[in-house]
């Protein structure tokens, strides 16, 4: 089962099944099971609401869920009329059991695999975790209870669409009426936290435009995003703006919001309020970090506000609807007016540099092809990327192509950036200069290595040539798109003229022609997308130069180890994931 698709999980709301004792019970059983060992007849759920709970051990989101809607079980248990029954997609009665032992409610044992299929068929379960809700006579209420739990929590119960109804319309009069003081506000506290154990008053933020930050010390993208945040604030408030931040920490411990908090320079919701839980809930939090925007009058301007400060960093501010269009119109205009020169050149600068810090103005680049080569000495992608793209690069220069490339560096210091620049043989950005976060914003860079090709006219020609370099190598280009539309046209050419399956004597398995978007050739450690010869049961590709050269002696391709591109993992920055051939902030 896909653990992401529970939304699949659907049935006929209001469709009666049979009755629980028909779906639950077999010839030899009668009863469930609680994690203690002890039996309950299924005849004493009769006249309840019943949750089937569709869930796995080894399914990260049901992990994940499990304790969520043990919480709401517990609160539900009260009303004396709701229970949840959990239907296992383990794998074996070991991992059932430990599972099960998390869980208050009962379960249907493990051991009667039939009634499990049957269940999973009655209710059309296509993915997990899936809770399904029965009414009181057996008909299905819905088989979203997952989202809806998500959502709304305890006061869901009983699901019911009226119910859901309510809960919607309350919701709306709560946005019309929204105010600062609304949402931070408790029964029990009418302040946020500062410094030094200090109390601000909740009624001191009103009028000002306000920013919830949803966000953890164990979360690393966080921690990467909240010193970026801390220079914008810092920044806003010298200008005089009415700006503050409140911090909603998701951590699980004291020790480590109070850590973390001490990097922070603006307000908090004390550790462990409730009122945290609430606000997730009610701006659907997916995901930290998380920036929510107020505005002065205490509605919701923003809901994320960390991407448009990655793409716009402070002046995205104050984040209206109004400024974006601006920014977008801006952005527009730029784009219109793009010169290589409007690129790279800078007010304290108009060079780039060589080896040696020999300097090349950036005039002398003008009527070139050129590429902007955004990568790092720590990561294993770009690692590997480099030496096939100096391939080409060396490849296009002896063949005499206006064609140059310029590192922008997005290592952490100069001594990293030194050592990997040396393994080049183009131009480079000076460390440090100001204009690699404008052409990563411009550029909308995400991860790395990225290579952007501009032309000699200085337009963006294409903002993905590092796929065109894996894919053609030099052949790619000048990289524009009637040329790329030529090279498709050659390998759909060279894939229909190519053996539907190959056999190659470095693997076990015969190898079939796959599409497949991005990969890594087994055969010479390269990227690749596209096309590869692929077997399916190993995840083995190889690009199809290195799977049809030499088919009368395929032994003699050597699987590549390139052990050079190794790259200790503690040298990456906080908040980096390296994902197969990429590494980006999550």
């Amino acid at each position: 089962m896909a653990e992401l698709e529970q939304e699949k999980a659907v049935t006929h709301v209001g469709e009666t099944h049979e009755s629980l004792s028909s779906l639950l019970c077999n010839e030899e059983r009668d009863f469930l099971i609680r994690n203690n060992g002890d039996k309950v007849k299924v005849e004493e759920l009769e006249g309840k609401y019943v949750g089937l709970y569709f869930s796995a051990h080894w399914c990260p989101p049901c992990r994940s869920f499990t304790p969520v809607l043990s919480e709401i079980y517990k609160k539900l248990l009260e009303k004396g009329d709701f229970d949840i029954v959990f239907i296992s997609a383990d794998r074996d009665e070991k991992s059932f059991e430990e599972y099960h032992h998390t869980m208050p409610w009962l379960a249907l044992p493990f051991s009667d695999e039939n009634t499990r299929k049957n269940l999973n068929q009655a209710f059309q379960v296509h993915g997990i975790p899936c809770l399904v809700i029965l009414d009181k006579e057996g008909r299905v209420i819905t088989a979203k209870g997952v989202e809806i739990i998500k959502e709304y929590s305890a006061e869901a119960y009983p699901f019911t669409a009226e119910r859901l109804d309510e809960l919607r319309a309350k919701e709306e009069a709560i946005r019309a009426a929204q105010t600062v003081e609304s949402l931070l506000l408790s029964d029990e506290r009418d302040f946020v936290l500062g410094h030094e154990g200090t109390q601000v008053p909740v009624a001191e933020l009103a009028g000002k435009t306000v920013g919830l930050y949803f966000s953890a010390h164990w979360c690393g993208p966080c921690r990467s995003f909240t010193p970026q945040l801390v220079e914008i604030y810092n920044e806003l408030l010298k200008k005089g703006e009415a700006f503050e931040i409140v911090f909603l920490s998701r951590d699980k411990e004291e020790k480590a919001f109070e850590e973390y908090y001490a990097s922070m320079p603006w307000l908090a919701l004390p550790f462990a309020d409730n009122t945290e839980k609430n606000l997730s809930r009610y701006f659907r939090v997916p995901g930290i970090p998380t920036l929510i925007i107020l505005g002065p009058d205490g509605k919701t301007v923003q809901t994320d506000a960390v991407g448009l400060i990655r793409d716009y960093g402070i002046r995205a501010y104050p984040f209206t609807k109004e400024r974006l269009d601006e920014l977008e119109a801006e952005e527009e205009a730029k784009r219109e007016a793009q010169t290589l020169e409007s690129l790279l050149v800078s007010d304290e600068r108009n060079f780039v540099i060589n080896h040696g810090d020999a300097q090349v103005l950036v005039s002398e680049l003008v009527g070139k092809t050129v590429a902007l080569y955004f990568s790092a000495h720590w990561c294993p992608p770009c690692r590997s990327f480099t030496p096939e793209l100096t391939k080409v690069y060396n490849e296009l220069k002896e063949r005499g192509e206006t064609f140059e490339i310029v590192f922008i560096s997005m290592d952490r210091n100069q001594d990293a950036f030194e050592d990997y620049y040396k393994s080049m043989p183009w131009l480079a950005l000076p460390f440090g200069d100001k204009t690699k976060k404008d052409l990563s914003r411009f550029f909308r860079v995400r991860g790395i290595p990225s290579l952007i090709v501009v032309g000699p006219d200085g337009k963006t020609v294409t903002s993905n040539a590092r796929s065109a370099v894996s894919t053609h190598g030099a052949r790619a280009y000048p990289f524009t798109e009637a040329h790329f539309q030529r090279l498709q046209k050659e390998m759909k050419e060279l894939v229909e003229n190519s053996p539907k399956e190959i056999k190659y004597n470095q693997h076990e398995h015969p190898l079939v022609l796959t599409q497949r978007p991005v990969f890594v050739c087994d055969g010479c450690n390269k990227d690749g997308s596209a096309w590869s010869y692929y077997c399916k049961k190993c995840d083995y590709d190889l690009h199809l130069p290195c799977a049809l050269k030499d088919q009368q002696d395929p032994g003699n391709q050597e699987k590549g180890q390139n052990t050079d591109n190794a790259v200790d993992e503690n040298c990456k920055p906080a908040g980096v994931i390296c994902d197969g051939d990429v590494c980006y902030k999550a």
